[in-house]
């Protein structure tokens, strides 16, 4: 496996690399499938309906708990966690790297959580109303409050990337020493954390988000 992904070819002097290619054919065909998906809906829902309605629950009723108002974040927390769950599970494609293993998109993931959670913030309490929070419950405490809500965006990223890039990693290796014993048992590990990376993604999101808009919550 290797950390530098390979460049297929560059448009007008950018860089176009496997990761690139790979996130585009997941987005192009998440977005055919979901056209497709709603066409289908109905009032009796079908296994699959019922499915992706239990996991659009799930996630509306953690912001319900969190927030107060989940159905307002749904559609970017829903995207983040579908979109990242997706893209962990590649990993189990032949000749396929999850583009989560690549350290630029859990960074844009993270910085579009970043971007989101302050625009909510200021959107429900105001632009001052907002960043008078960074002073309370003292105004010494500005520089830690900024610094908390950096560390916090890098720590988003890097943790996705870090339980990603190992798992492929370790694969990697014990295919090498057990080509014939290890394989299975490893891709149904490599699911599982693929599930849990996404979901743990998806749950700190809703977090900050809730820090964020809470009158008097907690940045």
């Amino acid at each position: 496996m290797e950390l530098e992904r390979r460049v297929v070819l560059w448009i007008a002097g950018v860089p176009v690399t496997t990761t690139v290619v790979s996130t585009t054919g997941m987005v192009a065909v998440l977005s055919v499938l979901a056209v497709l998906a709603g066409r289908t809906i109905r009032a009796r829902p079908s296994r699959w309906q019922a499915v992706a309605e239990w996991g659009v629950r799930g996630v509306e009723g953690l912001l319900d708990e969190v927030v107060g108002d989940g159905r307002r974040y749904l559609p970017l927390v829903a995207t983040l966690g579908l979109f990242i769950l997706v893209a962990n599970l590649m990993s189990a494609l032949p000749a396929v790297e999850a583009p989560t293993a690549d350290v630029n998109t859990p960074a844009a993931l993270a910085i579009i959580v970043f971007c989101s959670v302050h625009y909510y913030g200021m959107r429900e309490a105001g632009v001052l109303g907002y960043f008078r929070r960074f002073t309370q419950p003292v105004p010494l405490l500005l520089p830690i409050n900024i610094l908390s809500n950096l560390t916090r965006t890098f720590s988003l990223a890097i943790r996705l990337f870090g339980n990603m890039v190992s798992h492929q990693i370790i694969v990697a290796i014990l295919l090498l020493i057990l080509p014939l014993v290890v394989p299975a048992v490893l891709e149904v590990f490599g699911m599982f954390i693929s599930v849990l990376q996404a979901y743990i993604f998806t749950v700190l999101t809703i977090v900050y988000i809730g820090g964020a808009v809470r009158a008097g919550g907690e940045l």
